[in-house]
């Protein structure tokens, strides 16, 4: 891939390489989010999801990817079309939510992220679409890994990877498109007077939440395994401890 270039001091070319569409990061960066500060390994601009005119969004990215210094969990940020940003966090083949679906997701789980969750998908990178061939997968979009950038191309219900890595990930998710919520690009009469813009300083507080929760429930499996005892038991989805 083409990129800048400038002359060394022996005065040959050299050639920077260009990077990702969108990214903004070509190593880990510190990123100032709620107060504190996060390490984020991707960091993406989308200009054509950022909302018109000034507002909260002046001083975020369009998609943020780090893990969670306190549980070990990949986290992610980013904003869809209407201009809101989501949240999500993933888990590995052994957590006991590995593959379910949003609405059997335990209460205790759900409701504590806005809006309860609403996403639970594994990484769209390891999904096999039809696509139109060749056309290539904008990683800046991606609900997917969070330790580094990697150029994926899909076929016809063939996919390949420019790299040898491969994280198979359930990812556990919630938005801002609520009652209350303040939708940027939102069609005309969507708004009412009162609804609040959740920026990423409150959308980093319930990742940050709702990975507590799922380390918690990973960790009561555990402890049941060491100690001979039964493993964590969820409950079933309509049940009154279940997802509604």
């Amino acid at each position: 891939m083409a990129g800048r270039s400038k002359r060394g001091s022996t005065g040959k070319r050299i050639v920077e390489p260009k990077l990702p569409d969108g990214l903004m990061n070509a190593a880990p960066v510190v990123y100032p989010v709620a107060g504190t500060s996060i390490t984020a390994l991707q960091m993406y601009h989308n200009p054509e999801r950022r909302p018109d005119g000034d507002g909260p969004w002046n001083d975020e990215a369009d998609k943020v990817a780090w893990v969670d210094a306190e549980t070990g969990l990949g986290c992610i940020m980013l904003r869809q079309r209407n201009g809101t940003m989501s949240g999500y966090v993933s888990v590995g083949t052994d957590h006991p939510l590995y593959g379910f679906e949003p609405d059997a997701v335990p209460n205790d789980v759900s409701r504590s992220v806005h809006g309860g969750i609403t996403y639970a998908k594994p990484c769209e990178v390891n999904r096999f679409e039809r696509r139109a061939h060749g056309k290539p997968r904008q990683e800046r979009y991606t609900v997917c890994h969070t330790t580094g950038v990697r150029t994926v191309q899909d076929y016809r219900m063939v996919q390949t990877t420019q790299d040898e890595f491969h994280e198979d990930l359930w990812w556990i998710g919630f938005d801002t498109d609520h009652p209350g919520d303040l939708v940027p690009n939102a069609r005309q009469g969507r708004n009412r007077k009162g609804d609040v813009y959740r920026d990423q300083s409150f959308v980093y507080g319930h990742c940050v939440e709702l990975a507590r929760g799922l380390k918690r429930l990973s960790g009561n499996r555990a402890s049941g395994d060491r100690h001979g005892t039964d493993p964590l038991r969820l409950p079933m989805p309509g049940s009154p401890d279940g997802g509604s």
